[in-house]
């Protein structure tokens, strides 16, 4: 069963993206913040993280370049309602899969979510 990581402060989003990949049949996990994301992928192997660009502190591109100086291989989709040209194009600098713009379909995150695993579904 493919392990996907979810990281945004906003726990509403972050349950509606947990409920919507459990029920595609992701084994799921939740963290409020970017060390918190840190932290759960030194403790175990995610095949994806979806991550919040916003959060208190350290943003979505601070992960990105975390995992890209440790030389992780596992894909992030980036999620922004707010994110300009300029912050897109760093995210895909930094190795994001993509950047998917709020609000997000079930659909889009599904589609997504597999792309970004090599196209491979549950």
């Amino acid at each position: 069963m493919r392990t996907v990581l979810v990281a945004g402060d906003n726990e509403t989003c972050r349950d509606s993206i947990l409920k919507v990949l459990a029920r595609e049949g992701y084994n799921v996990q939740g963290v409020p913040d970017v060390d918190s994301a840190l932290a759960a992928i030194h403790a175990r192997a995610f095949d994806l993280v979806v991550c919040d660009y916003r959060m208190p502190g350290k943003t979505g591109l601070d992960l990105l370049a975390e995992l890209k100086r440790e030389s992780s291989a596992v894909p992030v989709l980036m999620i922004s309602a707010c994110a300009d040209a300029v912050v897109e194009r760093r995210a895909l600098e930094l190795g994001a899969a993509e950047l998917m713009r709020k609000p997000i379909r079930r659909r889009e995150l599904v589609d997504s979510a597999a792309k970004a695993m090599g196209g491979r579904y549950v």
